[in-house]
């Protein structure tokens, strides 16, 4: 059995499960421990259960529980020597949990094979991640400004992409970010446009992508439908399932839309 789970993706809060054959990894721990395991609960889990979280970049909405997981459990934490180097300096205690590695640099999990993939983003190392074992493949790919044509090898043959889907164009020029900040989101070390992702997942579907999960939209500067739209426009009917990440935590239980699911895939 193989899903994605998102527990939250978004400007307030970044953390999913994926789980294939008989290993589970968290990507991400950008909610509070309480949040995230009321998350798991939802699906028949615990922390316990996870063999390992691997961490994309330091920035809060992705490593706000970690000061709290380090001090209850023992689960060995991923990181490259740069987010890794940026987490000590303000959560020194996190060293017994943390694994570095250079970006680019490749290990194993349990039965899964992890690639990293550095990306362009205005952290000290963030790296993408591919993911494979128990017959699956997942690339996720978030926080960054554009896709290298590395990254776009690395995750070709994906069955599960996970693509950043950070902001409509025309809502950011005309939300409430002032201009230094709205630059700062446009540019090579920013976020991925609804329009940037929809050109990145027709590529990935092409590839062999069966399933695509758009992620961290903007709470400011995008809605659900509008980057689920935008997407399937340039997917053009291909036959491939498209579902976007709840941006916030759901601490309790909610009617979710149709278009913002919780991620549940299962096969």
């Amino acid at each position: 059995m193989s899903f994605y789970y998102s527990v939250a993706s978004g400007s307030s809060g970044n953390c999913a499960v994926w789980q294939s054959g008989e290993t589970s990894v968290l990507i991400d721990l950008g909610v509070s421990v309480r949040a995230l395991n009321q998350a798991l609960h939802r699906i028949d889990m615990e922390i316990p259960d996870l063999s390992a979280v691997l961490l994309t970049h330091e920035h809060t909405d992705h490593i706000k529980g970690l000061a709290t997981f380090v001090k209850k459990y023992e689960l060995p934490v991923y990181a490259s020597f740069g987010t890794a180097a940026a987490i000590l300096q303000k959560l020194p205690q996190a060293k017994k949990n943390l694994r570095m590695f250079a970006g680019g640099e490749e290990f194993s999990v349990d039965q899964l094979h992890v690639q990293s993939m550095p990306i362009s983003h205005d952290a000290a190392e963030p790296v993408a991640y591919r993911i494979d074992g128990g017959g699956h493949q997942l690339g996720y790919v978030t926080d960054t400004g554009f896709l290298s044509e590395k990254v776009r090898q690395t995750i070709c043959g994906c069955d599960t992409v996970v693509l950043e889907s950070n902001h409509d164009v025309d809502m950011l020029k005309h939300g409430p970010y002032p201009f230094y900040l709205q630059q700062r989101i446009r540019g090579k070390l920013g976020h991925l446009s609804n329009e940037a992702c929809a050109v990145e997942a027709l590529e990935a579907v092409k590839n062999g992508a069966k399933r695509l999960v758009l992620a961290h939209l903007s709470d400011k500067n995008n809605n659900p439908l509008t980057a689920l739209r935008c997407t399937q426009h340039a997917l053009s009917g291909a036959d491939c399932e498209v579902y976007v990440a709840p941006r916030g935590a759901m601490e309790q239980p909610i009617p979710l839309t149709e278009e913002e699911k919780p991620c549940c895939m299962f096969d």
